[in-house]
């Protein structure tokens, strides 16, 4: 693609000028969700091994943490080991405690 020089210059211009502004936009103002898999639980926290890149990570679970299954509001007893959840972990930094917790649908039994 062979742009004219003034064309290439504006381009070359517009991207220096947008290009600093898009890191302070990435991840301000949104909470950032754990998908995983439940490896242990206790009334008071719960391990998930990430679905992307298998980590482990420790969640509190509080009084103001909000679970539910489907559109179903569940105890934090009725999450198992196995459970597929979407945990969201607020901004993201340690100790990290759960606000809201979307457990996948239960297991099927066969």
């Amino acid at each position: 693609l062979e742009l004219p020089m003034n064309r290439r210059a504006f381009v070359s211009a517009l991207a220096c000028v947008a290009l600093p502004a898009a890191p302070a936009f990435a991840h301000e103002g949104h909470d950032h969700k754990l998908l995983g898999t439940i490896t242990e639980i206790t009334a008071a926290r719960m391990v998930v091994r990430a679905t992307k890149d298998g980590a482990v990570s420790t969640v509190s679970i509080v009084a103001t943490t909000k679970i539910t299954r489907g559109k179903t509001k569940i105890a934090a007893a009725d999450l198992k080991v196995g459970d597929r959840v979407v945990v969201n972990i607020g901004n993201g930094k340690a100790p990290l405690t759960a606000k809201a917790v979307q457990a996948g649908p239960a297991p099927t039994t066969r």
